[in-house]
């Protein structure tokens, strides 16, 4: 396989082990008021960027960094909580966030919450965190801070990431980049059973951008029933791979059968989504150079680009044969990368991995040695329509070169249902099978192809009196091709 995996190149060559020259550790911090059914209690969510914080070498394979931290709880300059650890990273081969939660009970009341950050083997670099905190549930419903989320999935290990049976990675600095297709949050509901009448209430949930002089638009409303209790939770996935890059801000409701508002917590985060309908001319060579595709050698470019030769079309289609045909890599990486991040704005190079994956199959699979396996008849339509559902490969036809049927039930590209493929093998040369003859729209057809498929073995035996006219061959031992054709 030629093209190669450059997501871990990204820190290649920049592992300078000093510390970190602004002397400001970046950090983000998130935290809720929570409760068991004794007391409440508070959760910090902790997020120190690895980029303003030092690594060290531990061994030849790994690298680690630590950070003082210490974490108070005031009132009127008293400590009524305090706690006080090093965080430590995990040993990496290349730095990555520190990600730390944090949980302690703390009595009903008005505080200040002071954390301070020191990194250990800079102690210039520091942050200091502060905000006011309030910890009282109250009696009527009670809706807790919203935690937003980086990702989750089921989980019941005893990770301190883990409640209510999810592994939940917070997302301190509220900043989605453009890697992320999903917002997801979490939030703690109290007392609903004693104030909520009726059996449901309804959690409503508003996302809209925040725009100039205090004005917003509205994105998206959602709302997930509920049944009133003494304590419950939601924890909810939304779409944000079409958000634009800005500012956005989630409202989170509680309401009853007659709508009115029960309780209300809202949060600001940002959103970075720069090749989201980003116009051609935007991509500059400036941009393009700072993207997955200026890693490439030009083999890896020429292959990559023959790799995706079967996707193109009509104007493209020429372009990239140009292209091809001349040594200018600046236009080569040009041409891939628009291609790409038109099919995955997010993350194209993500999407440029996977499909990768699926040319170098293709290669392996379909290699005639004249060309790529992916530039063969059948590599083009494994590329283009992907694995069919069934196949046919019939090489003990006495009347027929080796040929292959496709068989794909459901066809999306055209809405079509059973679209079949016919290739065959009329030079018997290695595996270099060429399309004959197909139902998919757009596609070779070929009522003749029958006839053309027995043409040298039996090429008299014909179905009906007119030469010209005839599309079958008579039936014959062995001659099975229209009965695979059509049956299946």
């Amino acid at each position: 396989m030629k093209y190669k995996a450059f997501s871990q190149l990204l820190f290649a060559g920049l592992l300078l082990l000093t510390p970190c020259l602004t002397h400001a550790l970046d950090v983000g911090v998130a935290y809720q008021v929570y409760a068991t059914p004794e007391k409440p209690y508070l959760e910090i969510n902790i997020e120190i960027a690895a980029a303003s914080v030092t690594f060290k070498r531990v061994d030849s394979l790994h690298l680690q960094a630590g950070v003082e931290t210490l974490i108070l709880v005031k009132r009127d300059n008293e400590v009524v909580n305090y706690e006080k650890y090093r965080l430590n990273s995990p040993m990496v081969a290349i730095p990555q966030n520190l990600l730390d939660v944090k949980r302690m009970f703390v009595p009903a009341g008005r505080y200040e919450l002071e954390i301070s950050f020191q990194d250990i083997y800079d102690p210039e670099n520091n942050h200091t965190f502060t905000a006011p905190l309030t910890v009282d549930l109250g009696s009527g419903a009670y809706l807790s801070d919203i935690l937003l989320l980086r990702s989750y999935k089921p989980d019941n290990s005893d990770s301190p990431f883990t409640k209510n049976g999810y592994f939940m990675e917070p997302l301190p600095f509220k900043y989605y980049d453009r890697t992320a297709t999903m917002l997801a949050f979490y939030a703690e509901i109290y007392h609903t059973g004693k104030v909520v009448q009726g059996d449901s209430y309804q959690v409503r949930y508003v996302l809209e951008e925040d725009l100039s002089g205090g004005n917003t638009a509205l994105i998206s409303v959602g709302t997930q029933q509920k049944r009133p209790s003494a304590i419950d939770a939601v924890l909810i996935p939304v779409n944000i791979s079409k958000l634009k890059s800005g500012n956005y801000q989630l409202t989170v409701e509680l309401r009853n059968s007659l709508n009115e508002l029960l309780a209300r917590r809202n949060i600001a985060f940002q959103r970075s989504n720069p090749f989201l309908d980003v116009p051609e001319a935007e991509l500059t060579a400036d941009v393009v150079e700072q993207q997955f595709v200026n890693e490439l050698d030009e083999e890896n470019l020429r292959y990559s680009l023959r790799a995706i030769s079967p996707l193109m079309y009509g104007d493209d289609s020429e372009v990239l044969k140009n292209i091809l045909q001349g040594s200018d890599l600046k236009s080569m990486r040009y041409f891939l990368f628009r291609h790409f991040v038109n099919l995955n704005p997010n993350n194209p190079e993500q999407v440029y991995l996977e499909f990768m994956k699926v040319a170098g199959a293709a290669d392996k699979q379909f290699r005639s040695g004249f060309r790529y396996g992916f530039e063969s008849d059948r590599g083009r339509t494994y590329i283009r329509y992907g694995r069919p559902d069934d196949l046919v490969h019939i090489e003990d036809d006495p009347s027929a070169p080796p040929y292959e049927i496709w068989i794909y039930y459901n066809f999306p590209k055209t809405n079509q249902k059973n679209v079949k493929f016919l290739f065959y093998n009329p030079t018997l040369a290695g595996e270099d099978y060429i399309m004959l003859h197909s139902t998919a729209r757009g596609e070779i057809n070929n009522p003749r192809w029958e006839r053309d498929l027995y043409k040298r073995n039996a090429g008299e035996e014909f179905s009906g009196d007119n030469y010209h006219d005839s599309t079958t061959m008579q039936r014959n031992i062995g001659r099975n091709a229209r009965t695979f054709f059509e049956d299946f």
